[in-house]
């Protein structure tokens, strides 16, 4: 999808006058490169040793981040909406400025625009924030006509975990200040929905250790204590719960009056042969965890992109005076047709499974079909002048596609110093 966006406005630039005319004019260009000092990380200290003497050996960490960074490009052709100033070289020194690739606008996600015709935005931004990288991207091409809009596009938020592209085509009507729309968006995303005891069962309903060894590519390894003077080795634990003396062993804690320990477990080591732990009890409950975590996000991966077309229904409210203006936008999406076996008409059906509490090897797959729930977006720009040179504003939206939120809010007070006399 991106690459058809992208391929097709670079096209356009390539060939024709009419393009570099009409298609490409009015559009904005713009690159940006950020740098900020990361947030502040103290030291981390662990245990060497002296844990049979009393007297702890304590090693030390030292953590620090690595800078924030944030680099932006983009190409955008939107209309400009009355409440906006005015941005650009040509606007400079009339409440302009440059883009410098870190702003953004809420209207950029509304579903009509002001002008009839072509838009079109290109948002590329990647960068690190407190240690965790992202990509986020944006695009889309958008006509509107009298009677129709039709859009296409692809968006990623990294640290969202949201990733979609679609395809939307509406006939729309005004009346007043309102435009309503209604027509079909169709989208295309990886599995959203499902977790790890629905997308593989192995891990739990068997031998996990041979589940892990196969999965991770970690090997198990016994060891046992051999006792030459044939006394009884003992070792207690207290059992959080009751305060009890709870034995451990090799196939786990159980209780008893006494009890022996009988020396031998497990040790397991990585794919190079390093070893992380020296029992069952300290992998599986300081490593399995994370490992397992990776090894879905694969066979999430693994499942490539699944698909939906919606009805989609819309209302847009544009309204503008001198004193104030609202810009509101949302749309409901209902009533869904799932295409592909993990499709969300499944995720929304394994949710419904869980929420019953039956157990999720039991879940059963259902085939294409269509089935109701709630997808829906809105957004809102709100402005009032208090006097001439002060106002107030609001202005924000939200996404939640397949329970998946996504949203920014921001109120102000805009005061311009006009004169002091």
């Amino acid at each position: 999808m991106r690459k058809f966006i992208l391929g097709f406005i670079i096209t356009s630039m390539m060939f024709g006058g009419y393009f570099v005319d009409n298609f490409m004019r009015y559009s904005t260009a713009y690159g940006s490169f950020s740098f900020n000092t990361p947030r502040y990380q103290g030291d981390r200290f662990y245990i060497d040793g002296g844990l049979s003497t009393g007297q702890l050996e304590i090693g030390r960490e030292e953590r620090e981040l690595l800078p924030d960074i944030q680099t932006s490009f983009g190409l955008r052709k939107i209309g400009r909406f009355k409440y906006e100033a005015k941005r650009g070289v040509k606007a400079a020194g009339n409440g302009g400025e440059w883009y410098d690739g870190s702003e953004h606008s809420p209207n950029e996600k509304a579903t009509i625009g002001p002008v009839r015709g072509w838009e079109y935005l290109l948002k590329w931004t990647k960068g690190r924030q407190w240690g965790d990288e992202y990509l986020n991207q944006e695009y889309w091409l958008k006509y509107n006509a009298n009677l129709f809009v039709g859009k296409i596009g692809y968006t990623q938020l990294d640290l969202e975990d949201v990733e979609y592209s679609h395809y939307d085509v509406r006939v729309k009507k005004d009346i007043w200040d309102f435009t309503f729309s209604v027509g079909l968006k169709h989208r295309q995303h990886p599995a959203y929905g499902f977790d790890a005891m629905v997308l593989d069962t192995t891990w739990y309903r068997g031998s996990w250790w041979d589940f892990a060894e196969d999965a991770f590519g970690w090997d198990d390894n016994p060891w046992f204590i051999e006792n030459p003077n044939d006394e009884v080795w003992q070792i207690y634990e207290t059992h959080p719960e009751t305060g009890e003396l709870m034995e451990i062993r090799g196939d786990g804690p159980f209780w008893n009056e006494g009890g022996e320990f009988l020396g031998y477990d497990w040790s397991w080591a990585d794919e190079n042969g390093v070893i992380h732990a020296y029992t069952d009890r300290e992998f599986f409950l300081y490593h399995f965890p994370e490992l397992l975590e990776d090894y879905i996000d694969g066979v999430v991966k693994d499942l490539g992109q699944q698909k939906e077309t919606s009805l989609a229904i819309g209302v847009d409210l544009y309204h503008h005076s001198e004193n104030w203006w609202l810009h509101a936008w949302g749309n409901w999406l209902p009533y869904h047709y799932g295409h592909d076996k993990y499709s969300y008409h499944n995720g929304a059906a394994y949710k419904q499974h869980k929420e019953d509490k039956k157990p999720p090897h039991e879940f059963m797959f259902m085939n294409p079909m269509w089935m109701s729930w709630d997808d829906y977006d809105f957004g809102a720009i709100i402005g009032v002048k208090l006097k001439e040179n002060v106002g107030v504003f609001a202005e924000g939206n939200y996404l939640n596609y397949w329970e998946r939120p996504a949203y920014s809010f921001k109120v102000g007070l805009n005061y311009q110093f006009a004169k002091f006399f």
